[in-house]
């Protein structure tokens, strides 16, 4: 193929079949968050690249944006994620009311090396509490993530549980220096990729002591109630217990959540609890994560505000949904197709097709008088259940003939008659 006519790997185009099947998940995706009070929110596409890499917030992922000079020779990037353009919007406008909910769908952007899973150009869909400290922050949005996926149709999707807290204190447990503690992160995160043995290599790259490695591999091995005896700071692990607790007062289908002290999250401005869900059954990895991170808006304004939220990968759902082969049944918002049958009865069949419009119902006027077949093939393939034909005859009765494509009947009807009968037969097809 001309290179100039494929798009940029890791970018795709969206063709109406894919569209239909991703617009289905974000109305669900959409209808809970706002059923739990979060309000939309858009963020620009660009930002300044002082606010995207100036605070230390991205640490080694920060080579992945997409970095340049616009015209006005302004240093610029492409947005990375929600996360920093919300701290920003949050410092720019202090009269927003706290707790602020809000939730955001768009494109997000990485230069990233396109893998299975991972991509340039991706959708995510976020939602943040800023404002609070509480822990019902975060069972609220791990109940919100379980709800949609089950939304969707998922049957078997589990939610990983940890705290940055708790890493920290085996960190410190385990001897290692308080300056590798993100790296050591880093290399945690990797692990579904790369495997435990993986991870130890890494762990050899940062130069820790083998008693260190040995402590840390133990420690992630434990059960948190192991862990409660074994460590000196309870913070982290008190943080678990307590949201496990408003889970279960929330009435979450605990059968999808699951403490897992391996669970690291790659991004080094977490604080507190975080959590990441997977599909399972496939090897998508993530389709949702987030956790908390108290400390990254104040790096704009100088002032810490909590926060806490979790985003959901709308380009692993779609590809999970195709892996499963889950096709949601998505019914079209044309009901009719109008058909042209010659010059002289065009503005007849266009006024039939504004008298269905005025009724409220979807209606497509094929946009040329050519063979009759052509125009019923065509609402066949984009399975358009009602044909509409208004030639000759019908102008000259002052009626319409309409075929059912479903059962391939067909029936004439005077105008007059015809918003009863379409009141009538799109009720019993509903």
């Amino acid at each position: 193929m001309n290179s100039k006519l494929q798009t940029l790997q890791g970018m795709h185009d969206r063709l109406p079949e894919n569209m239909k099947k991703r617009q289905w998940v974000i109305q669900r995706i959409t209808s809970v968050f706002e059923k739990y009070g979060f309000e939309p929110m858009e963020t620009p596409a660009i930002e300044y690249w002082e606010i995207l890499s100036g605070k230390d917030v991205y640490g080694d992922e920060e080579k992945l944006i997409y970095k340049f000079q616009d015209r006005g020779r302004r240093d610029v990037g492409m947005r990375f994620d929600f996360t920093v353009p919300l701290a920003r919007v949050v410092s720019s406008y202090p009269d927003i009311t706290m707790p602020f909910k809000r939730y955001q769908i768009q494109t997000v952007w990485r230069c990233d090396k396109p893998q299975y899973g991972r991509f340039r150009e991706f959708y995510q869909c976020d939602v943040d509490i800023v404002g609070t400290e509480s822990v019902i922050a975060e069972a609220e949005l791990i109940i919100l993530a379980s709800e949609i996926f089950e939304a969707i149709g998922f049957k078997k999707f589990m939610t990983k549980i940890n705290s940055r807290k708790l890493l920290q204190t085996i960190c410190e447990y385990s001897g290692v220096d308080k300056s590798k503690e993100f790296e050591l992160f880093r290399a945690m995160d990797k692990r579904d990729r790369i495997g435990i043995d993986g991870v130890k290599e890494n762990f050899e790259v940062l130069g820790l002591s083998k008693e260190a490695k040995e402590k840390i591999i133990s420690s992630l091995g434990q059960p948190i109630a192991q862990l409660e005896k074994l460590l000196p700071n309870k913070e982290g692990i008190a943080q678990v217990r307590t949201l496990f607790s408003y889970l279960e007062n929330l009435g979450c289908n605990m059968k999808h959540i699951m403490f897992d002290p391996w669970l690291s999250r790659g991004f080094d401005y977490y604080t507190g609890p975080i959590f990441e869900t997977i599909i399972e059954g496939t090897k998508v990895g993530s389709v949702a994560g987030g956790g908390r991170y108290d400390n990254l808006i104040g790096k704009f304004n100088d002032k810490d505000i909590p926060a806490v939220g979790i985003s959901i990968g709308l380009e692993r759902v779609l590809m999970v949904m195709d892996k499963l082969d889950m096709n949601p049944k998505i019914a079209s918002p044309v009901k009719f197709l109008v058909t042209l049958f010659d010059e002289p009865t065009i503005k007849y069949a266009l006024q039939v097709a504004k008298d269905i419009r005025n009724s409220g119902v979807g209606v497509e006027v094929y946009p040329e008088a050519i063979k009759i077949g052509k125009q019923f093939k065509y609402a066949s393939k984009k399975k358009i259940p009602f044909v509409v034909i208004a030639g000759p005859d019908e102008l000259k009765t002052h009626s319409v003939a309409i075929k059912d494509m479903k059962s391939g009947t067909q029936e004439t009807l005077k105008l007059a008659k015809l918003n009863t009968w379409l009141q009538k037969k799109l009720e019993v097809r509903k």
